[in-house]
């Protein structure tokens, strides 16, 4: 919590002396609250800048704590916001920030255009940059006929002691087991993380972590985000992907897309819609495609381009979440991963 509330003061003295004239006049500068990692947004970022002269002053988030630190300094600013623009993080806090009132809607005709891409009803947040959850697998370890191929096989006997997930409390790994609890119920969602508990699942301090236990064969498998899997597979590593429940009647892969919001009275609005409508376009997913975020077109145009790395499939069945569920399911699933995998 001091932690919290000292970035919390940091952005606010930044938002201060932003508005008195240092760092240049308000219209020409915006604040990002990123969750998207820093190697991934950077190029769009220097782009955004060099094309319109607004300045971007931009916060990221730890590896570990993955977005969670910039929501709840969203929420503690919601009185005098500092943040203009807030990306990244996944659908799960969008909607978390929505529900709360600390999300002004973004514009109607960004929204009309966006075809089939991901946003909420009220049109808080719009999603884009398809980050597929995805298992990372060691070859060493085991042969194609045992791969898995569910997300229900992390509580497979045959693979105890072997498996590992990110931090269930934080970022991209909270936001799923919620989604599994919104999807599943809580009673079988409490048995599904048991059965982890059981079965000795290894919880690491994310996903790059569990990408690098994976890759050096002290785990054969996990859940990652696909860009971690590329860094294993471009690095050499004895790793492979399977995209779980692609089966019919399953679940398909959660998708973690990369949603833009406008943050409730920012302190630049014009500049905040000036960047939004710049993120949203298919030439930043052609960027985050080609760079080490290694994501998949969903807006119209992008789609219609085929905007995607060469070794993502087309067509991956992807998980059907309501957010809005979901965020409620996320304290009880909270209080269920404290209890059963942290004996708290």
């Amino acid at each position: 919590m001091l932690l919290l509330a000292v970035f919390a003061s940091g952005c606010r003295q930044q938002h201060r002396e932003a508005s008195a004239g240092g760092g240049g006049a308000p219209d020409k500068q915006v604040v990002l609250y990123c969750a998207v990692d820093r190697e991934i947004a950077q190029d769009a970022i220097d782009e955004f800048q060099k094309e319109t002269g607004i300045r971007v002053l931009a916060k990221f988030d730890t590896e570990a704590a993955k977005a969670v630190g910039l929501v709840e300094a969203i929420r503690q600013e919601k009185a005098h916001p500092a943040c203009d623009v807030f990306w990244g993080g996944g659908a799960f806090f969008c909607q978390m920030l929505a529900d709360e009132g600390c999300l002004t809607t973004l514009p109607g005709d960004l929204i009309a255009a966006s075809g089939a891409a991901p946003h909420d009803t009220a049109g808080h947040w719009l999603g884009f940059g398809a980050a597929y959850r995805v298992f990372i697998v060691n070859t060493n370890t085991l042969p194609p006929a045992s791969w898995p191929h569910s997300y229900r096989d992390l509580t497979d006997p045959r693979y105890k002691g072997h498996v590992g997930i990110a931090n269930p409390l934080f970022g991209g790994m909270a936001a799923h087991v919620s989604a599994l609890f919104a999807k599943l119920g809580e009673r079988d969602g409490r048995q599904w993380l048991q059965g982890l508990k059981d079965n000795g699942c290894a919880i690491c301090a994310g996903m790059a972590d569990l990408k690098n236990r994976v890759a050096s064969g002290e785990l054969w498998f996990g859940i990652v985000a696909t860009d971690d899997a590329y860094v294993a597979i471009e690095g050499g590593k004895p790793v492979t992907v399977v995209y779980p429940d692609q089966g019919p009647g399953q679940t398909g892969c959660l998708n973690g897309y990369q949603p833009v919001a406008l943050v409730a009275a920012g302190p630049h609005p014009k500049a905040a819609e000036t960047l939004v409508r710049f993120l949203a376009t298919t030439r930043i997913e052609r960027i985050l495609a080609d760079g080490p975020g290694q994501n998949v077109g969903m807006l119209p145009e992008s789609v219609a381009r085929d905007v995607r790395p060469g070794w993502i499939p087309r067509g991956v069945k992807t998980m059907q979440v309501d957010w809005s569920q979901a965020v409620r399911a996320y304290p009880v699933a909270t209080r269920a991963i404290k209890e059963i995998l942290f004996n708290q």
